[in-house]
């Protein structure tokens, strides 16, 4: 055979070998040298748990009502950074604000001293020295996108707004209230007396368990979202009542750099004893503005907030995210400064402790 058959014989095999190999182990680079590399999925968003909740029953199925566009409140000029995202505004120190826990980032009090209530409490900027203040906190943001939005526009950037732990765009949502400079709350779900016939939702601080399975709980909801300055509760009569339930609890959110605001529901509520013994700063809430939710009983709750603060300097309300809670309070913000009275965020009222 010649030499030139020898070749045209060989190149035919090579041919027919690459074919059987690109057939049959389908390689598309022709046996070229390949690295395989494991990827990690990326973890789904803290927020989105799908889990339904006594807050989400509540207040998910509301839809806000339209609001003219020439009413709208002009945009705020403070922004509350995030500390997993430093920016100008905020210094960009707010990373070391947070650490990891099992369930993901948490509060933390850096290593310089500072706290999360010291880096996300509205600043006061400039109000009257003297005079009647009051302080709104709506409850339940997160759950309904468009309800949440729409307190995020329409209100006040001085009304505080208090996060549920179980919506499913918390992390966009707080942070949007953030740059429109409203102060957040996590709002925390506690054992009420009829537990479980009334359910605050997933991971319920409960007496029945011990400190450790509370503090879990806990760093679960406190991982959900980011840049808060204190801690809201979601029902809890049987939580709040038991001091040696309260003094874990509490003593967890003096730790981490937080306040605690309680909705003042609850005569038997032992917060201000345990806060006083252990440092930690509270504020309890003069009234419900909104305990029955229709406009005239809602407008007549917030006649009287304004006498209480007249009458002892100070008076600190307490709403949930439905749309006639957010119309009313919009409404009466409005003509609050020329009744002689100063909106002020929650931080602004909260007392005692080391705060």
């Amino acid at each position: 055979m010649s030499v030139r058959k020898v070749v045209l014989l060989l190149a035919a095999t090579a041919a027919v070998l690459l074919a059987g190999r690109l057939l049959l182990f389908d390689d598309p680079l022709g046996g070229e040298p390949v690295a395989v590399v494991q990827l990690d999925s990326l973890p789904a968003s803290r927020a989105n748990t799908g889990e339904t909740t006594g807050m989400r029953a509540t207040l998910e199925s509301e839809q806000p009502e339209s609001l003219p566009d020439d009413q709208a409140l002009p945009p705020a000029d403070i922004v509350i950074g995030d500390p997993l995202t430093p920016s100008a505004a905020t210094g960009g120190g707010e990373i070391g604000l947070v650490e990891m826990s099992r369930h993901g980032p948490i509060p933390a009090i850096a290593p310089d001293g500072r706290r999360p209530f010291d880096a996300y409490a509205r600043p006061l900027g400039a109000v009257p020295p003297t005079g009647p203040r009051i302080a709104i906190v709506l409850g339940g943001l997160g759950l309904s996108t468009l309800t949440t939005e729409t307190a995020i526009d329409r209100l006040p950037a001085e009304i505080t707004l208090a996060f549920a732990p179980y919506g499913d765009e918390l992390e966009r949502l707080s942070a949007r209230a953030r740059q429109a400079g409203h102060e957040l709350l996590l709002h925390v779900p506690l054992e009420p007396y009829d537990y479980p016939d009334s359910d605050p939702g997933p991971h319920t601080l409960l007496t029945g368990l011990d400190p450790e399975q509370n503090r879990d709980r806990l760093h679960w909801l406190m991982s959900r979202f980011s840049g808060y300055a204190g801690v809201l509760n979601y029902m809890g009569a049987r939580f709040t009542a038991s001091e040696d339930a309260l003094r874990p609890f509490l003593g967890e959110l003096r730790d981490r750099g937080l306040v605690y605001i309680d909705d003042g529901t609850s005569p038997r509520s032992a917060v201000p004893k345990v806060a006083r013994e252990i440092g930690l700063s509270v504020a309890v809430a003069t009234r419900v503005v909104d305990a029955v939710p229709t406009r005239a009983a809602i407008d007549e709750a917030l006649r009287q907030l304004e006498d209480s603060a007249r009458e002892t300097g100070s008076a600190l309300g307490i709403g949930s995210a439905l749309p006639v809670s957010i119309e009313a309070i919009r409404e009466w913000a409005r003509g609050l400064e020329a009744r002689g009275v100063t909106l002020v965020p929650a931080s602004a009222l909260v007392g005692g402790g080391a705060i």
